[in-house]
């Protein structure tokens, strides 16, 4: 008698086109993060923005994931109008400016790195490059928007 094996799971179903849009624009400032570490020669400084960005990476992991919930609650391509996907779209675009901003303040660092070789300016940068990447978008609690009530009907006078 054969014994029947389980099913692999199969893989995830490709993302639609506008959640596709946030994990393409997140992971190009991850790479853009690790492009910009990789470049960096003091040693130190590359540590310091080596461990900055395992933990870049491990935002884009739930980058990821959200963009999976929210496209199996509304695939869309252009917009989308649940207000749990709209939730999960407002946490993903926080994400993307923060990511940039990662980006933007590792810039600053590498340069600081080549002006500065004793690196106390290099401090300050990380530092705040620490405290930003503390609170991404992801893990941070959203502040509720209000939902636009309906929309009022205008009328229109007669013409006499």
């Amino acid at each position: 008698m054969a014994l029947l094996r389980p099913a692999a799971e199969p893989p995830p179903a490709p993302l639609s086109r506008y959640w596709k849009a946030y994990v393409t624009d997140c992971t190009e400032q991850v790479t853009r993060f690790h492009r910009i570490t990789a470049v960096v020669g003091a040693t130190q400084v590359r540590t310091w923005l080596g461990e900055i960005g395992k933990r870049l990476d491990s935002e884009l992991e739930a980058v990821h994931r959200l963009a999976a919930v929210g496209d199996s609650i509304e695939p869309a391509r252009f917009r989308i109008t649940e207000p749990p996907a709209k939730r999960i779209a407002n946490r993903l675009n926080k994400a993307k400016v923060s990511l940039k901003q990662s980006v933007d303040q590792a810039a600053e660092i590498a340069e600081q790195a080549v002006l500065d070789p004793t690196h106390d300016d290099v401090r300050v940068h990380l530092n705040v490059l620490n405290e930003q990447v503390g609170r991404l978008a992801i893990a941070a609690p959203l502040t509720e928007e209000p939902e636009p009530g309906p929309r009022r009907r205008r009328w229109r006078r007669p013409a006499s």
